[in-house]
């Protein structure tokens, strides 16, 4: 029933096609960092958004955040937030991306991936006093 869940490790956002569990769906991270960032947790300062999927893929997820981010078009709300407050000094070099897929079975996944990022918004909040920036919610 229950499977192991964990963050992957940092990967670039022009190598996102490659991240750990983007056939998965999951909870992740995007940061913004001219270095690939040093940890995992919420309180790591480069954070700029914080999402999950439960019906779609990990990968598709990312896909429509650059498509909504770098291309103009709609599809991903935190990508839209991203193209009009940060694009303009942030190129695709500077991002990066960690992914925690979920599979717990069918019922199990669904209700651990909303909690997941709702809970890491939380601790984002609690640590910085607003939102994640790219989070408008």
């Amino acid at each position: 029933m229950f499977g192991e869940v964990g963050f992957s490790p940092w990967v670039n956002w022009e190598s996102r096609t490659e991240v750990i569990g983007r056939k998965q769906p999951g909870v992740y991270f995007i940061a913004r960092s001219k270095k690939e960032p040093e940890d995992f947790r919420v309180n790591n300062g480069s954070i700029i958004y914080i999402g999950e999927t439960t019906n779609q893929t990990l990968g598709d997820r990312l896909r429509q955040f650059n498509t909504s981010a770098f291309n103009v078009k709609p599809g991903h709300s935190g990508g839209n937030t991203f193209r009009t407050t940060m694009s303009h000094d942030t190129d695709a070099s500077m991002l990066w991306v960690s992914a925690c897929p979920v599979e717990m079975g069918e019922v199990y996944t669904a209700a651990y991936i909303k909690y997941l990022e709702r809970r890491l918004i939380w601790e984002y909040v609690c640590t910085y006093g607003c939102l994640p920036p790219c989070n408008t919610q």
